[in-house]
């Protein structure tokens, strides 16, 4: 039989008068993807709230699954067979295809067009009727059931699955402008980057790496994380960018204490991810800071460092408890490379015992004293900017 995929969108149907443009988004979205995986030709329809799109022979579910379950924006989708209108020909249909291994119960759901006579309980009592008359002798279980044989009667044909993935949520990718997301090779920045991304925003990262004073397994971890985060939107770029000598020359300066040299270093930091984002014409910054988590997110040290930028600074892990994060991170597939050991550029140069409440007046007196136009300049001048 003919397969077609059906994709449900959630959130953005709430959009009302801006709904064409987010539903647009999405439908490049599922086009450029699966073109791009499957080197092949796709139409997506956008038909009556939902994207359809005709599968081509010998397809491998699985192979779809993995494309598509990454796609921002989709409350879910099911691989359908397209079959009749009429009730009888389609519990036929329904027949046929029905699993070998036999549920412990089933039950038929039904979505119909508002122009079918039926009512859709009364198509589901009926379909249902056809399949155990078929020899087909499971319960009957209205909630809970192990196999739902989903039905949906529009457009002259009736669509019909056995099985309903879970999309990933959110709004379409690309929707919301653009972020530059400072990421480091740990678990919590490619969590930040994650769910900013499945807000719309398209992140471009920036990695700050203490090379030649570290070695260079910290790139490589951000490298790969930042490829597994790429298949969540369109395309993505990474600035490699070089901060070992800057946290040398702060380490090594005598008129600074010891204790704020982390605040400070995460202060040029952002200064640095501040100028890329107006070279990008991007709308704020990305961090993967966590209310009270380290020495540095205290909130006397969060408000000195955010004092730094006049662009706005999107945390969005700040509440999160540490074990929640780890579960996104393992979710989508970044917490493995996370949690390998290397030496990065934060824990370069550190003070025995950082500051806890930095003072923000003392911290732009020690920095007026400081090169920091040079430093910045050579910096993004001598960064490495790498397309995914």
């Amino acid at each position: 039989m003919k397969r077609i995929l059906i994709v449900h969108y959630g959130e953005i149907g709430l959009k009302k008068a801006n709904k064409p443009y987010f539903v647009e988004k999405l439908r490049k979205q599922l086009k450029y993807k699966l073109e791009k995986k499957f080197r092949e030709v796709f139409s997506v329809k956008h038909v009556l709230s939902r994207f359809m799109i005709e599968l081509p022979e010998g397809f491998v579910e699985e192979e779809y699954v993995k494309v598509v379950e990454r796609i921002f924006g989709i409350k879910n989708f099911k691989f359908s067979f397209v079959g009749s209108v009429d009730l009888e020909k389609l519990g036929e249909q329904i027949v046929a295809e029905l699993p070998e291994a036999r549920p412990e119960s089933f039950r038929v759901k039904v979505k119909r067009s508002m122009i079918l006579d039926m009512r859709s309980i009364d198509y589901e009592r009926e379909l249902g009727a056809i399949v155990l008359r078929s020899g087909f002798e499971v319960a009957v279980k209205m909630k809970a059931a192990e196999l739902i044989i989903d039905v949906e009667l529009f457009n002259q044909d009736g669509y019909f699955s056995m099985k309903k993935y879970k999309g990933a949520g959110g709004l379409s990718a690309n929707s919301q402008g653009k972020l530059i997301c400072l990421m480091s090779s740990g678990i919590d920045s490619p969590v930040a980057a994650y769910m900013m991304m499945r807000r719309g925003a398209r992140v471009i990262f920036a990695h700050f790496h203490g090379y030649p004073y570290t070695d260079k397994d910290e790139m490589e971890q951000v490298q790969e994380l930042v490829e597994i985060l790429s298949d969540y939107q369109f395309d993505t770029k990474l600035y490699l960018i070089p901060f070992g000598f800057i946290q040398k020359a702060i380490a090594t300066n005598l008129e600074i204490p010891g204790k704020v040299r982390t605040v400070l270093y995460r202060r040029i930091m952002l200064k640095i991810s501040e100028q890329i984002s107006r070279k990008e014409k991007a709308n704020g910054l990305v961090t993967g800071e966590s209310f009270g988590q380290v020495a540095s997110q205290t909130p006397q040290n969060i408000f000195a460092i955010h004092d730094a930028v006049n662009v706005p600074i999107l945390p969005p892990l700040i509440g999160m408890d540490k074990d929640e994060v780890i579960a996104i991170a393992e979710r989508i597939g970044t917490f493995a490379i996370s949690k390998l050991p290397c030496k990065d550029a934060c824990s370069s140069f550190m003070p025995k015992s950082p500051e806890l409440k930095a003072n923000v007046h003392e911290l732009r007196r020690y920095e007026e004293n400081l090169p920091l136009a040079e430093w910045m300049e050579k910096a993004l001048s001598d960064a490495e900017v790498k397309m995914y």
